[in-house]
């Protein structure tokens, strides 16, 4: 019998979307290039920065594996990882891990990620724990085993807060983040996932978070900005209720969400109209 041709390597996709901080660019692309595991490439999409980049250049043309690319209009990052992950696709890559420029993977980050996929085919979405900063609602992946989205994040407590994403691009497929919305609001691109696939999550630290102000990984304020955000707060549990029509929790929500509409209502007019009689003045 012909000797069976050897298995080509798993390939990473590290996408960085990046916005004015080519120094915290620096120190993200540094902890990529220590990886203990070598077969990958990394994208890093300037989401038009008003800000010189050149004392990071040299760093992202001195290695073949980085990719670098300057978007034309500024429209968040949302639309940066986009245009990253169509990038990952035009070059057959296997999987995608979502980084922010203020972020640095652990050195070990895709070697572990490596033993998760090879050990769990089945599954074409990974999670892992972060280090460094942490709010007050986080959990940290405690054991090792399958997750659901809509029970164990949305509705539950087992991986809330920010973790590190690994994405298989044939699950993937033509799934996208909205990019109507420029930074958070993520729930849109992760409950279309769980329609496809489980989640595998490990209690790995796969990446240390910093979270600054202005920063990509910053949260929408506590009341919506927009009349999109306002939107957003209640369909996400109508979008779950047709997903999952017996989560009792997504009704107890939704219910919630509907209760707190007139007073946001109130303060997004508020708003607009200070800021109309500001321009004015």
């Amino acid at each position: 019998m012909p000797a069976s041709s050897p298995q080509a390597p798993v390939h990473f996709g590290i996408i960085i979307p990046t916005y004015n901080r080519p120094d915290y660019l620096a120190d993200a692309v540094n902890a990529v290039l220590a990886q203990n595991y070598s077969t990958w490439t990394l994208i890093v999409v300037n989401d038009a920065s008003s800000v010189d980049y050149a004392s990071v250049l040299p760093k992202l043309r001195a290695d073949s594996r980085i990719v670098y690319i300057i978007r034309k209009k500024n429209e968040g990052c949302n639309a940066a990882r986009n245009t990253a992950i169509d990038e990952a696709v035009r070059r057959r890559l296997d999987y995608v891990i979502f980084v922010d420029d203020e972020e640095k993977i652990h050195p070990r980050c895709l070697e572990v990620a490596l033993e998760k996929v090879s050990a769990h085919p089945e599954v074409g979405w990974y999670v892992s724990n972060t280090s460094g900063e942490t709010k007050q609602s986080s959990r940290q992946i405690s054991r090792e085993g399958y997750y659901d989205w809509i029970d164990d994040y949305t509705y539950g407590k087992a991986l809330r807060g920010d973790k590190t994403h690994v994405v298989s691009l044939a699950t993937l497929g033509t799934i996208r983040f909205d990019g109507r919305y420029r930074a958070s609001n993520m729930w849109p691109f992760h409950l279309r996932l769980a329609k496809k696939t489980r989640i595998w999550g490990y209690p790995f630290p796969s990446k240390e978070i910093q979270y600054l102000e202005g920063g990509i990984t910053k949260t929408t304020s506590r009341y919506p900005r927009t009349w999109l955000e306002l939107s957003s707060r209640f369909r996400k549990h109508a979008c779950a209720i047709r997903v999952r029509p017996l989560k009792l929790a997504a009704y107890r929500n939704l219910i919630l969400e509907l209760l707190k509409t007139p007073k946001r209502v109130a303060i997004l007019l508020f708003k607009k109209n200070h800021k109309r009689r500001t321009a004015s003045s």
